[in-house]
């Protein structure tokens, strides 16, 4: 990692005090991830039950906040959040396979999608998703935005009631 990933990360640490509220987080997470990895549109999903909640979004016109998708029925999608594992759709051929709003993301000139599990210790939270020309994101896009996703999953586990705590 660079330098300056390093430093934006210390940045970010120091968001996940009580007085940061999360709109400031995703915020920061935005501009860190768009100066590092670049991308056209950034969403970030929270995992309810069967159902990935929009929380956020770079682009409130086109996938708006509140937007709801149901996992239920899509088995690439499933397996993704199972496995926990970031992926790379780099082309539009991918992109057309694996996501059912890919005509959308055409529209927006996007031809591929990076997704990054949100993880806990107890399992799959969500996921960040950046979207790009085709070919853009590689294995270095991926290692730069994980500790970014990382903050994602401290903040939301410190947020729910009875998370476990182990001791050391």
């Amino acid at each position: 990692m660079s330098k300056r990933s390093l430093e934006l990360f210390s940045l970010g640490a120091d968001l996940l005090g009580p007085d940061v509220g999360m709109q400031e987080l995703y915020a920061f997470i935005e501009a860190a991830l768009d100066e590092l990895v670049g991308f056209k549109l950034l969403t970030i999903l929270k995992l309810e039950g069967q159902r990935l909640h929009r929380m956020y979004s770079s682009d409130l016109r086109s996938y708006p906040v509140r937007g709801v998708k149901d996992i239920a029925g899509d088995a690439w999608l499933q397996a993704m959040l199972d496995a926990g594992q970031p992926i790379v759709s780099g082309d539009p051929i991918l992109v057309r396979q694996r996501f059912r709003d890919h005509d959308a993301i055409f529209s927006l000139g996007c031809g591929a999608v990076m997704n990054v599990p949100i993880r806990s210790g107890t399992g799959t939270l969500g996921s960040v998703n950046l979207l790009h020309e085709a070919g853009w994101f590689n294995r270095e896009h991926v290692v730069l935005a994980r500790p970014f996703v990382a903050l994602l999953a401290v903040a939301w586990s410190a947020l729910s009631p009875g998370y476990p705590v182990k001791s050391l």
